[in-house]
Protein backbone atom coordinates (compact mmCIF):
# COMPACT_ATOMS: atom_id res chain seq x y z
CA UNK A 1 0.00 0.00 0.00
CA UNK A 2 1.25 3.25 -0.90
CA UNK A 3 2.02 5.93 1.85
CA UNK A 4 1.91 9.67 1.73
CA UNK A 5 5.08 10.14 1.95
CA UNK A 6 5.85 8.57 -1.19
CA UNK A 7 3.91 10.71 -3.82
CA UNK A 8 6.91 12.38 -5.33
CA UNK A 9 7.16 15.55 -7.52
CA UNK A 10 9.18 16.25 -10.61
CA UNK A 11 12.40 17.85 -9.37
CA UNK A 12 13.39 20.92 -10.93
CA UNK A 13 16.66 20.23 -11.62
CA UNK A 14 15.57 16.82 -13.65
CA UNK A 15 17.51 16.51 -16.98
CA UNK A 16 15.97 15.47 -19.77
CA UNK A 17 16.40 16.36 -23.66
CA UNK A 18 14.09 19.07 -25.01
CA UNK A 19 11.88 19.52 -21.27
CA UNK A 20 13.25 23.05 -19.68
CA UNK A 21 12.48 23.82 -16.20
CA UNK A 22 10.48 27.88 -16.17
CA UNK A 23 9.59 27.64 -12.44
CA UNK A 24 7.52 27.04 -9.96
CA UNK A 25 4.03 27.32 -9.46
CA UNK A 26 2.69 27.33 -6.52
CA UNK A 27 -1.52 26.32 -5.01
CA UNK A 28 -3.24 27.64 -3.02
CA UNK A 29 -2.59 24.53 -0.82
CA UNK A 30 0.99 25.67 -0.57
CA UNK A 31 2.14 22.99 -2.70
CA UNK A 32 4.49 23.83 -4.82
CA UNK A 33 5.23 21.89 -8.36
CA UNK A 34 7.81 22.49 -11.21
CA UNK A 35 6.60 23.62 -14.87
CA UNK A 36 8.55 22.59 -17.55
CA UNK A 37 8.48 23.59 -21.22
CA UNK A 38 8.13 20.47 -23.22
CA UNK A 39 9.24 20.79 -27.14
CA UNK A 40 9.05 17.35 -28.21
CA UNK A 41 7.01 14.30 -28.50
CA UNK A 42 10.17 12.68 -27.12
CA UNK A 43 10.65 14.91 -23.87
CA UNK A 44 6.63 14.31 -23.73
CA UNK A 45 6.92 10.56 -23.10
CA UNK A 46 9.58 10.54 -21.06
CA UNK A 47 8.75 12.95 -18.55
CA UNK A 48 4.89 11.17 -18.51
CA UNK A 49 7.12 7.77 -17.91
CA UNK A 50 9.33 9.61 -15.25
CA UNK A 51 6.84 10.74 -13.21
CA UNK A 52 4.96 7.49 -13.57
CA UNK A 53 8.19 5.50 -12.29
CA UNK A 54 9.23 7.97 -9.38
CA UNK A 55 5.10 7.37 -7.99
CA UNK A 56 5.35 3.78 -8.73
CA UNK A 57 5.17 3.15 -5.05
CA UNK A 58 2.59 5.43 -4.48
CA UNK A 59 -0.13 4.36 -7.49
CA UNK A 60 -1.12 6.13 -10.61
CA UNK A 61 -0.76 9.01 -12.31
CA UNK A 62 -3.18 10.77 -14.46
CA UNK A 63 -3.54 13.51 -16.68
CA UNK A 64 -5.64 16.61 -16.95
CA UNK A 65 -5.64 18.61 -20.41
CA UNK A 66 -6.30 22.44 -19.13
CA UNK A 67 -6.37 25.60 -21.23
CA UNK A 68 -4.71 27.74 -18.16
CA UNK A 69 -3.15 27.24 -14.78
CA UNK A 70 -5.88 27.71 -11.69
CA UNK A 71 -4.74 27.94 -8.04
CA UNK A 72 -6.66 24.91 -7.13
CA UNK A 73 -8.38 21.98 -8.57
CA UNK A 74 -11.46 21.46 -6.58
CA UNK A 75 -14.34 19.82 -7.89
CA UNK A 76 -16.42 21.82 -10.26
CA UNK A 77 -19.41 21.54 -7.24
CA UNK A 78 -17.54 23.96 -5.29
CA UNK A 79 -16.66 26.18 -7.53
CA UNK A 80 -16.97 29.66 -7.14
CA UNK A 81 -18.66 28.61 -3.74
CA UNK A 82 -16.58 29.10 -0.17
CA UNK A 83 -18.91 28.98 2.58
CA UNK A 84 -19.71 26.15 4.33
CA UNK A 85 -23.21 26.57 4.50
CA UNK A 86 -22.97 27.10 0.74
CA UNK A 87 -21.54 24.17 0.27
CA UNK A 88 -23.52 22.27 2.30
CA UNK A 89 -26.72 23.25 0.28
CA UNK A 90 -24.80 22.17 -2.84
CA UNK A 91 -24.58 18.64 -1.05
CA UNK A 92 -27.72 18.25 -0.35
CA UNK A 93 -28.95 19.20 -4.07
CA UNK A 94 -26.34 16.46 -5.26
CA UNK A 95 -27.57 13.56 -2.90
CA UNK A 96 -31.40 14.61 -3.91
CA UNK A 97 -30.71 13.83 -7.79
CA UNK A 98 -28.39 10.94 -6.92
CA UNK A 99 -31.26 9.74 -4.35
CA UNK A 100 -34.29 10.30 -7.54
CA UNK A 101 -31.42 8.44 -9.99
CA UNK A 102 -31.20 5.30 -7.98
CA UNK A 103 -35.03 5.07 -6.43
CA UNK A 104 -35.85 5.36 -10.76
CA UNK A 105 -36.86 1.58 -11.52
CA UNK A 106 -35.60 1.77 -15.13
CA UNK A 107 -32.89 3.66 -14.42
CA UNK A 108 -31.65 2.12 -11.92
CA UNK A 109 -31.55 -0.90 -13.97
CA UNK A 110 -30.14 0.26 -17.16
CA UNK A 111 -27.05 1.20 -14.97
CA UNK A 112 -27.35 -1.77 -12.52
CA UNK A 113 -27.54 0.22 -9.17
CA UNK A 114 -28.55 -0.75 -5.80
CA UNK A 115 -28.40 1.12 -2.50
CA UNK A 116 -24.91 0.87 -2.26
CA UNK A 117 -21.66 3.27 -1.46
CA UNK A 118 -20.29 2.02 -5.07
CA UNK A 119 -23.17 2.12 -6.76
CA UNK A 120 -23.70 5.86 -5.54
CA UNK A 121 -19.39 6.00 -6.62
CA UNK A 122 -20.38 5.11 -9.77
CA UNK A 123 -23.41 6.95 -10.67
CA UNK A 124 -21.44 10.28 -9.43
CA UNK A 125 -18.96 9.79 -11.50
CA UNK A 126 -21.13 9.13 -14.61
CA UNK A 127 -23.10 12.33 -13.33
CA UNK A 128 -19.22 14.32 -13.54
CA UNK A 129 -18.59 13.39 -16.43
CA UNK A 130 -21.50 14.23 -18.50
CA UNK A 131 -21.46 17.34 -16.75
CA UNK A 132 -23.31 17.83 -13.52
CA UNK A 133 -21.14 19.49 -10.61
CA UNK A 134 -20.10 17.00 -8.42
CA UNK A 135 -16.94 16.02 -5.49
CA UNK A 136 -14.89 14.81 -8.46
CA UNK A 137 -12.59 15.66 -10.89
CA UNK A 138 -12.67 14.47 -14.36
CA UNK A 139 -9.07 12.85 -15.74
CA UNK A 140 -7.71 10.94 -18.32
CA UNK A 141 -5.55 7.92 -18.60
CA UNK A 142 -4.52 8.87 -22.34
CA UNK A 143 -1.93 11.64 -23.02
CA UNK A 144 -3.50 11.99 -26.19
CA UNK A 145 -6.62 13.26 -25.18
CA UNK A 146 -5.51 15.25 -22.14
CA UNK A 147 -3.68 17.16 -25.01
CA UNK A 148 -7.06 17.69 -26.96
CA UNK A 149 -8.08 19.12 -24.28
CA UNK A 150 -5.79 21.62 -23.47
CA UNK A 151 -5.85 22.87 -27.33
CA UNK A 152 -9.21 23.42 -27.68
CA UNK A 153 -11.36 25.28 -25.47
CA UNK A 154 -14.79 25.01 -23.75
CA UNK A 155 -17.37 27.07 -24.14
CA UNK A 156 -21.23 26.49 -22.82
CA UNK A 157 -24.02 28.38 -24.48
CA UNK A 158 -27.72 29.34 -22.18
CA UNK A 159 -26.90 28.61 -18.96
CA UNK A 160 -25.01 25.43 -19.65
CA UNK A 161 -27.99 24.30 -22.07
CA UNK A 162 -25.48 23.41 -24.94
CA UNK A 163 -21.82 23.26 -24.94
CA UNK A 164 -18.91 23.45 -27.59
CA UNK A 165 -15.19 23.06 -27.46
CA UNK A 166 -13.41 24.99 -30.21
CA UNK A 167 -9.79 25.34 -31.29
CA UNK A 168 -7.23 27.28 -29.92
CA UNK A 169 -5.25 29.69 -32.29
CA UNK A 170 -2.52 32.51 -31.87
CA UNK A 171 -2.45 35.28 -34.57
CA UNK A 172 0.47 34.69 -35.93
CA UNK A 173 0.67 37.20 -37.83
CA UNK A 174 -0.06 39.61 -34.91
CA UNK A 175 2.90 38.21 -33.39
CA UNK A 176 5.56 38.72 -36.28
CA UNK A 177 3.88 42.48 -36.35
CA UNK A 178 4.82 42.76 -32.50
CA UNK A 179 8.19 40.98 -33.01
CA UNK A 180 9.26 43.86 -35.54
CA UNK A 181 7.81 46.29 -33.63
CA UNK A 182 8.69 46.39 -30.42
CA UNK A 183 12.46 45.85 -28.60
CA UNK A 184 13.11 42.74 -27.05
CA UNK A 185 12.22 43.60 -23.54
CA UNK A 186 9.15 44.88 -24.32
CA UNK A 187 8.04 41.60 -26.61
CA UNK A 188 8.60 39.71 -23.86
CA UNK A 189 6.87 41.70 -21.59
CA UNK A 190 3.98 41.70 -24.83
CA UNK A 191 4.48 37.38 -24.93
CA UNK A 192 3.50 37.63 -21.44
CA UNK A 193 0.12 38.94 -21.98
CA UNK A 194 -0.80 36.37 -24.48
CA UNK A 195 0.90 33.12 -22.45
CA UNK A 196 -2.58 32.00 -21.66
CA UNK A 197 -3.16 31.94 -25.24
CA UNK A 198 0.46 30.72 -26.57
CA UNK A 199 0.36 27.51 -24.43
CA UNK A 200 -1.50 25.10 -22.80
CA UNK A 201 -1.17 22.84 -19.47
CA UNK A 202 -0.77 19.14 -18.77
CA UNK A 203 -1.47 18.30 -15.20
CA UNK A 204 -0.13 14.97 -13.99
CA UNK A 205 -2.35 14.09 -11.01
CA UNK A 206 -1.32 10.58 -8.76
CA UNK A 207 -4.05 8.60 -7.85
CA UNK A 208 -3.40 6.06 -4.45
CA UNK A 209 -3.14 2.80 -4.72
CA UNK A 210 -5.80 0.88 -3.86
CA UNK A 211 -6.09 -0.51 -0.17
CA UNK A 212 -8.17 -3.97 -1.68
CA UNK A 213 -8.94 -4.96 -5.22
CA UNK A 214 -10.31 -3.07 -6.92
CA UNK A 215 -14.23 -3.18 -7.92
CA UNK A 216 -14.63 -2.95 -11.03
CA UNK A 217 -12.61 -0.17 -11.75
CA UNK A 218 -13.29 1.68 -8.51
CA UNK A 219 -10.05 2.02 -6.53
CA UNK A 220 -9.87 3.12 -2.90
CA UNK A 221 -6.77 4.13 -1.56
CA UNK A 222 -5.41 6.08 1.27
CA UNK A 223 -5.64 9.26 -0.11
CA UNK A 224 -8.24 8.97 -3.12
CA UNK A 225 -10.77 7.18 -5.12
CA UNK A 226 -10.31 6.87 -8.58
CA UNK A 227 -12.57 5.87 -11.19
CA UNK A 228 -12.13 4.37 -14.28
CA UNK A 229 -15.03 4.91 -15.93
CA UNK A 230 -14.30 2.32 -18.79
CA UNK A 231 -14.13 -0.49 -16.37
CA UNK A 232 -17.30 0.43 -14.29
CA UNK A 233 -19.80 1.64 -17.08
CA UNK A 234 -20.70 -0.73 -20.13
CA UNK A 235 -20.19 0.98 -23.89
CA UNK A 236 -23.71 1.89 -23.69
CA UNK A 237 -21.95 4.90 -22.03
CA UNK A 238 -20.04 5.74 -25.15
CA UNK A 239 -18.64 9.32 -23.85
CA UNK A 240 -16.08 7.76 -20.76
CA UNK A 241 -14.78 4.91 -23.38
CA UNK A 242 -14.14 7.73 -26.06
CA UNK A 243 -12.15 9.75 -23.49
CA UNK A 244 -10.18 6.85 -21.79
CA UNK A 245 -12.58 8.63 -18.60
CA UNK A 246 -11.37 8.36 -15.36
CA UNK A 247 -12.92 10.41 -11.96
CA UNK A 248 -10.75 10.84 -8.93
CA UNK A 249 -11.51 12.79 -5.69
CA UNK A 250 -9.51 13.29 -2.49
CA UNK A 251 -11.03 10.54 -0.31
CA UNK A 252 -11.76 12.21 2.97
CA UNK A 253 -11.76 16.55 3.10
CA UNK A 254 -9.15 18.78 5.33
CA UNK A 255 -10.39 21.45 7.49
CA UNK A 256 -8.91 24.30 5.28
CA UNK A 257 -8.93 22.91 1.51
CA UNK A 258 -11.87 20.47 0.87
CA UNK A 259 -11.20 18.15 -1.83
CA UNK A 260 -8.94 20.55 -3.63
CA UNK A 261 -6.62 17.88 -5.71
CA UNK A 262 -3.50 20.34 -5.88
CA UNK A 263 -1.85 17.79 -3.43
CA UNK A 264 -1.94 15.45 -5.38
CA UNK A 265 -0.52 17.46 -8.92
CA UNK A 266 3.20 16.03 -9.03
CA UNK A 267 3.91 17.78 -12.56
CA UNK A 268 2.71 20.14 -14.79
CA UNK A 269 3.88 20.05 -18.53
CA UNK A 270 3.39 23.38 -20.33
CA UNK A 271 3.60 22.47 -24.32
CA UNK A 272 2.57 25.27 -27.16
CA UNK A 273 -0.81 24.81 -28.69
CA UNK A 274 0.33 25.16 -31.76
CA UNK A 275 3.04 22.28 -31.35
CA UNK A 276 -0.22 20.35 -29.38
CA UNK A 277 -1.65 20.27 -32.96
CA UNK A 278 1.30 19.16 -35.09
CA UNK A 279 1.48 16.01 -32.87
CA UNK A 280 -1.98 14.73 -32.60
CA UNK A 281 -2.89 16.09 -36.25
CA UNK A 282 -6.30 15.85 -37.24
CA UNK A 283 -7.57 12.73 -37.27
CA UNK A 284 -11.51 11.42 -36.64
CA UNK A 285 -10.31 9.69 -32.96
CA UNK A 286 -9.56 13.10 -31.67
CA UNK A 287 -12.26 15.18 -32.72
CA UNK A 288 -15.19 16.45 -30.98
CA UNK A 289 -17.61 13.83 -32.52
CA UNK A 290 -15.74 10.81 -31.38
CA UNK A 291 -14.95 12.14 -27.80
CA UNK A 292 -18.18 13.62 -26.98
CA UNK A 293 -20.58 11.04 -29.23
CA UNK A 294 -23.68 12.52 -29.91
CA UNK A 295 -27.13 10.45 -28.05
CA UNK A 296 -27.61 8.16 -31.39
CA UNK A 297 -24.43 6.80 -30.60
CA UNK A 298 -24.00 6.98 -26.82
CA UNK A 299 -27.30 5.63 -25.54
CA UNK A 300 -25.97 6.31 -21.57
CA UNK A 301 -26.02 9.95 -23.02
CA UNK A 302 -29.64 9.59 -24.25
CA UNK A 303 -30.99 8.33 -21.32
CA UNK A 304 -29.37 10.63 -19.20
CA UNK A 305 -30.81 13.61 -21.22
CA UNK A 306 -34.39 12.22 -20.70
CA UNK A 307 -34.59 12.25 -17.16
CA UNK A 308 -34.40 15.70 -16.51
CA UNK A 309 -36.71 15.08 -13.65
CA UNK A 310 -33.81 14.11 -11.64
CA UNK A 311 -32.61 17.73 -11.59
CA UNK A 312 -36.10 19.60 -10.61
CA UNK A 313 -35.16 22.37 -8.17
CA UNK A 314 -31.72 22.51 -9.15
CA UNK A 315 -29.55 24.77 -11.44
CA UNK A 316 -27.92 21.70 -13.06
CA UNK A 317 -28.74 20.04 -16.26
CA UNK A 318 -26.93 17.47 -18.83
CA UNK A 319 -25.53 20.07 -21.40
CA UNK A 320 -26.04 19.20 -25.13
CA UNK A 321 -22.50 18.97 -27.19
CA UNK A 322 -23.15 20.98 -30.22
Amino acid sequence: VGDKMSLKVIEPNKVIQDAIYIEDFEFNCGRKVPIYQVNSIYALTQMIGYAKYINASYGNVLYRGQCKLYKTIEPSIYHGIESTRARNSRNHLLNLVIDRAINDKDFSHFMKLDSSSISRTRLESVLQHYGIPTHYVDVVDNHWTALWFGANKYTAYLRNTFCKYEKRSVDMGELLQKRIELSESEFDAYLETIKDSMYQYLLLIAASKSETASDNGISIGDDTISVDLRSTLPSTFLRPHAQHGWTIKRKAPDNEHGLDMANNIVGILRIRVCDVFNWIGNGELLSQESLFPNPHFDQGYNVLLNHKEFFEGTDWKIPVVV
